[in-house]
């Protein structure tokens, strides 16, 4: 309740052009669109430049309609399912590479008191985070490779007659450089056009 209390309350106060409040050293980053967080890209008690992307969210749209353009069949759609995945796998492990060296130079640092612990294990986080998006990544690859195998069968029906469901990923950032103070979403919850996902304290 003081969470949500809290990003309620600096929801409320002026906003910028881009939908991100900023009052006096409080600084407040809303969702850009509405959707579902698919990821969280900086852990509290991090410091983060302005312009920097706190949370990704997932936005979804229906494709455009029948007849504007030759449906996809059924093994083009299989290997295109195919190349996203093996990306998202590349992608899902350059980031947990980033964040395990991250956590790697925080640790001496912690143990001189040049960092702080909070630091340390929001990186270990955001490591454990990328480790799972890997898992679910080659999961996705696995089956995927089933899928083109199957759609590579003889007598399989080509072409969808259903419209695809467009996803667009949009980031939230922040506008000024500040501390992150709390981050108040988490991966997979769905958020509205404008809802409060974290606040910062600017930095002086």
């Amino acid at each position: 309740m003081l969470l949500l209390s809290l990003l309620t309350a600096t929801a409320c106060s002026r906003t910028t052009g881009n939908g991100n409040a900023n009052d006096g050293n409080l600084i407040v980053v809303n969702a850009p669109a509405k959707g579902v967080v698919k990821r969280i890209l900086v852990a509290e008690g991090v410091s983060a430049n302005a312009g920097t992307p706190i949370v990704e969210i997932t936005t979804q749209a229906k494709g455009p309609a029948l007849g504007q353009k030759p449906v996809e069949s059924a093994e083009g759609q299989a290997v295109r399912n195919y190349k996203t995945a093996d990306a998202e796998i590349e992608a899902a492990r350059a980031e947990a590479v980033r964040h395990e060296a991250e956590v790697a130079r925080l640790t001496p640092l912690v143990a001189s008191g040049e960092a702080s612990q909070g630091q340390l294990d929001g990186e270990r986080g955001l490591y454990e985070q990328a480790q799972r998006r890997l898992q679910q990544a080659q999961e996705a690859k696995r089956i995927a490779e089933g899928g083109l195998i199957a759609a590579r069968q003889p007598g399989q029906v080509q072409g969808n007659n259903n419209p695809a469901i467009q996803e667009t990923v949009v980031p939230a950032i922040t506008p000024s450089a500040g501390i992150v103070s709390v981050i108040g979403v988490r991966v997979g919850e769905q958020v509205t056009a404008g809802q409060a996902l974290a606040t910062l304290r600017g930095e002086k």
